[in-house]
């Protein structure tokens, strides 16, 4: 009996330090699982806050540059407006322009004095080939085209001088039917149109020029 003692008491403590082995590392285990739940619970949830200020700064950014756009619109379409607003004007401004100036055409064609202290005298009648009006019109509508001159109404102006002819193989040494106040009503409604023109070619460029355009 005394052999089988050691053996016993050997036994026994081996089976406690298994047992002791056993619980430290079940002891381990837990704790580790525990600490690695805890960190991965930290980093998705670092993952998500992260993920979470990136939509924020994402919708903000989004919501600024639409602010920013809309911003752009509407300055883009006052800016338009306003340029619209100075061309009525202009044109406006023009046409007085033009009234004036068809006010004085009867004065400063019918009339004239032989020096400053002369009475007004009735100014010789001016004399105009169908050639003469002929080059006029072909200058102003840019064309070397020897059409007929368009038969007159007595008086008018258009936007080419007027004149009488007899058909489209007048001669132009042929007398035209046009007076000093029809050529000089012509050259102011032809003035107008033209700065009508440069006024649109300028706001044009100033809106193409504010919008980045080439």
């Amino acid at each position: 009996m005394s052999g089988i003692k050691p053996v016993v008491i050997w036994f026994l403590v081996l089976a406690i330090a298994v047992g002791c082995v056993a619980l430290v590392y079940s002891n381990g285990y837990d704790q580790g699982f525990a600490l690695a739940k805890a960190q991965g619970d930290s980093d998705l949830d670092k993952l998500k806050k992260g993920h979470e200020e990136e939509l924020r700064r994402l919708a903000e950014s989004a919501a600024a540059d639409m602010k920013k756009a809309a911003d752009e619109l509407i300055a883009s379409h006052a800016y338009g407006y306003q340029l619209a607003a100075d061309l009525i004007a202009k044109r406006d401004e023009l046409r007085t322009v033009t009234e004036k100036l068809t006010g004085d055409i009867k004065r400063v064609t019918t009339l004239y004095r032989r020096a400053l202290d002369a009475q007004p005298e009735a100014l010789p009648p001016a004399l105009f080939t169908v050639g003469f009006v002929r080059v006029w019109n072909s200058a102003l509508f840019g064309t070397t085209a020897a059409a007929s001159v368009a038969v007159p109404a007595p008086g008018s102006a258009s936007s080419g001088a007027d004149a009488t002819a007899t058909g489209a193989g007048a001669a132009d040494d042929l007398i035209a039917g046009v007076t000093r106040a029809d050529l000089l009503a012509n050259q102011i409604r032809n003035g107008e149109g033209y700065a009508v023109c440069r006024a649109q070619l300028t706001k044009l460029i100033e809106w193409n020029t504010r919008n980045g355009r080439n």
